[in-house]
């Protein structure tokens, strides 16, 4: 049985707050249901109930002391109002490049391939670069999944994990059990690719300079 979003949140709050303190101190207090019902009424879709258990845990944290990357291997997580900024700011640069909307693949199953940003794309992890890590909100039977969308390496292609819950469990225990994160994903990747130059890969955290990084590695 898989862990919940409560209990992994908790192994990692835990995990930092022996290991980066100073990342607690940037934790923001837990989203209020204003910002919850703000966040539904702007995308106009239902939200997945483990993002909003993740939100009732949590509200982001304050980028401004950078501890690191969370999220392997870019990513802290935003804030409603941080998640809510970069929509617009991506769906007005993709409307002056595209300005025909909605877009195909705003109807296409969630967790398929798109280049464009689609209105769907909730943006959740903060890299400090044009690259986001987003929760997509497409019906679908992976509705609710989470992806990587970079322009300049063709949009977002297929999702890193299945859910939010499973994203936090995976964090958990790579910090906790070192486990490699991600490496459900490599292997998709690579038994996908008919014709793989290496093993398949994933991500270990380490520490450096009391900066949080991620390491790939060959499973």
């Amino acid at each position: 049985m898989g862990s919940s979003v409560a209990e992994s949140w908790g192994r990692i709050v835990g995990w930092l707050e022996e290991h980066l303190p100073e990342a607690v101190e940037t934790l923001q207090p837990p989203a209020s249901a204003q910002d919850i019902s703000r966040l539904r009424e702007t995308m106009a879709r239902r939200l997945p109930s483990d993002l909003i258990a993740w939100l009732l845990l949590n509200n982001g944290f304050n980028r401004r002391a950078a501890f690191g990357n969370l999220i392997p291997v870019l990513y802290v997580p935003m804030s409603t109002d941080q998640m809510l900024r970069d929509r617009e700011m991506l769906q007005q640069v993709w409307t002056s490049i595209v300005p025909e909307r909605p877009y195909a693949a705003e109807q296409a199953p969630a967790g398929t391939r798109s280049f464009e940003w689609l209105d769907a794309f909730l943006p959740i992890g903060d890299a400090g670069t044009d690259c986001h890590l987003f929760v997509d909100l497409r019906e679908g039977d992976h509705f609710g999944c989470v992806g990587n969308y970079d322009a300049q390496a063709g949009g977002f292609d297929e999702p890193k994990w299945f859910s939010i819950t499973e994203m936090l469990a995976d964090v958990a225990d790579a910090l906790i059990l070192d486990q490699p994160a991600l490496a459900d994903h490599g292997r998709r990747v690579h038994a996908a690719n008919p014709f793989p130059t290496s093993p398949p890969r994933a991500w270990t955290p380490y520490i450096e300079d009391r900066y949080l990084r991620w390491n790939l590695v060959d499973l």
